[in-house]
């Protein structure tokens, strides 16, 4: 007896042993995705504004004349902010969708926080490439600028998305609810008003 209890114990210790790294490597992929997705989507906009194929310079202009005393590079790290957070929260909804992961708070922070690692090493790997090129003194002075403000304040937006579009989801969820249940009551209503007798039945009856 005691020696099949303590089995029991072990193969339950086993089992959810294998659970949680069964859930590490979920976790592990949804972040990597996301990531992934959302650091070549950030080198492709950064090739083709620099190749002149993307309007960033036309939409900082845009958005600077509403407070022209402000520089334009000012705006132009706004609109390449806010292009990436667009692109982060697309395809965070689009992998979080995919995997039909659930809005569970801890879940959640624990991708964000495995994203935001993937994102710092990659970021440290560019910074460490381009100052072996001879380039350290540039990265470190953008750092230190407005646009080192900017890419923090990305930074953070794009960690805190898959908890951030929590709200969203529920809202549409909820929408969405609401649609079928009005549906349904449509339906209802056009059964019981086919159920009603028509004017040749009455006219039958009588």
């Amino acid at each position: 007896m005691e020696g099949s209890w303590l089995l029991f114990e072990t193969t339950d210790s086993i089992i959810e042993v294998l659970w949680d790294i069964a859930l590490a490597f979920f976790v592990i992929r949804i972040s990597f995705y996301y990531f992934l997705l959302t650091f070549l989507s950030s080198l492709i906009l950064s090739y083709l504004a620099y190749a002149e194929l993307l309007p960033i310079t036309t939409l900082a202009h845009f958005l600077s004349s509403s407070s022209a005393s402000e520089p334009i590079n000012n705006h132009i790290l706004l609109t390449w902010t806010i292009l990436l957070t667009i692109t982060s929260a697309i395809w965070a909804h689009l992998v979080l969708r995919h995997y039909e992961v659930p809005r569970v708070a801890h879940f959640r922070l624990a991708i964000c926080s495995m994203a935001l690692a993937f994102m710092v090493s990659a970021e440290m790997v560019v910074a460490f490439a381009l100052y072996e090129e001879g380039y350290g003194g540039w990265v470190w002075e953008e750092m230190k600028s407005v646009a080192g403000v900017a890419w923090g304040g990305w930074m953070v937006m794009y960690s805190a998305m898959p908890v951030l579009l929590m709200g969203l989801e529920r809202r549409i969820e909820e929408k969405r609810e609401g649609r079928v249940t009005l549906g349904h009551g449509f339906h209802r209503a056009g059964a019981g008003l086919h159920k009603l007798p028509t004017i040749n039945k009455e006219k039958a009856m009588m």
